[in-house]
């Protein structure tokens, strides 16, 4: 390094501090000094050499003020930038220790979820109605040992109706034992049934984005690419087996996202959601607590929907999540 260089080095480090950044700093100050450059970047005009001594006095200090000028405006773009609400919960996320599993050991998640039911006038009795609809309410208990096999319960409870009509149909009609009411269902499975286990999802944000895009874009949905994005980010946060590494970088595609990010009505941790034009106006929330766990994640129709007797405000899906934990035995804890 010439002395010139190291004094300007040196100058940087004073003014601006020697951290040690983080991956995500890293990328994030590559981005901005990319940005930077091109914004910057104008084309050399090279000038005719003039042979005053006065001018190459003045030459020189303009020089020497260039200098300076451009040490304060390398400083300003090395100096960290404001961290947002959902970059500073992947920071948390980051932190994070894998969770270890020794044998016999399992990683226990209970959810509450609603899930809406359209079904035809004719399925429920209704010959005068197109169609009719309800909620169902599931209670799902899941294990997953150290291989990452999968032993679930799920539980089904009492539907929820949007008027009397449907619900007295409902009743006559052979829907509930079709819903299972009242039952439990018991499945095992492996990791290449999960969302998880389609693919090898990488954890760097801006990798990760590109293959949640073209993920998505493979699923045939007619929906708006973030809208995709946000509901795949669910599924993944949801899988009991993500870690760290890859929960951070799913929230940090978020931060990335035209999304609006609010602090939770709970009144700790954070909201994220996204506005869309489906068959209805829909709208898609992911609610995290302040250890970066996602505790709930829902997709809400903001508008009546008279075709199917569903009042506005009705959520499409519904779960809440409690945090994992490890459990020893395949019971309820």
């Amino acid at each position: 390094m010439s002395a010139e260089a190291h004094a300007v080095d040196t100058l940087l480090r004073d003014l601006a501090g020697d951290p040690s950044p983080s991956s995500n700093d890293v990328l994030a100050g590559r981005r901005l000094l990319a940005s930077a450059i091109a914004a910057e970047a104008r084309p050399l005009v090279r000038r005719r050499s003039l042979d005053h001594a006065w001018w190459r006095g003045v030459s020189v200090a303009a020089s020497a003020v260039a200098l300076v000028v451009a040490v304060v405006a390398v400083t300003g773009l090395l100096r960290p930038q404001p961290v947002t609400a959902l970059g500073e919960l992947a920071h948390v996320a980051e932190r994070m220790e894998p969770v270890a599993l020794s044998g016999g050991d399992y990683l226990y998640t209970r959810s509450v979820e609603t899930q809406l039911i359209i079904v035809t006038g004719s399925e429920i009795g209704l010959v005068d109605r197109e169609y009719a609809a309800y909620s169902l309410p599931l209670v799902r208990d899941r294990w997953v040992d150290g291989r990452g096999e999968v032993y679930e319960e799920v539980t089904v409870g009492a539907p929820v109706f949007f008027d009397d009509v449907v619900e007295a149909a409902y009743a006559a009609s052979d829907l509930p034992e079709r819903d299972g009411v009242g039952a439990t269902e018991v499945s095992e499975f492996t990791p290449e049934a999960t969302v998880l286990g389609v693919r090898t999802w990488p954890t760097n944000p801006d990798e990760l984005y590109d293959a949640m895009a073209a993920y998505v874009s493979n699923q045939g949905r007619e929906i708006p690419e973030a809208a995709a994005l946000v509901e795949l980010a669910g599924d993944l946060l949801r899988a009991t087996n993500a870690d760290p590494e890859l929960r951070a970088a799913v929230i940090g595609v978020l931060d990335d996202l035209d999304v609006d990010v609010t602090t939770r009505s709970a009144g700790s941790g954070v909201a994220v959601t996204l506005d869309y034009q489906d068959e209805l106006r829909a709208r898609l929330i992911l609610e995290f607590d302040d250890d970066a766990n996602l505790v709930r994640d829902r997709l809400v129709w903001v508008e009546d929907a008279p075709l199917y007797g569903i009042p506005a405000g009705t959520a499409f899906f519904d779960t809440q999540l409690n945090p994992s934990r490890v459990v020893g035995s395949l019971t309820r804890p």
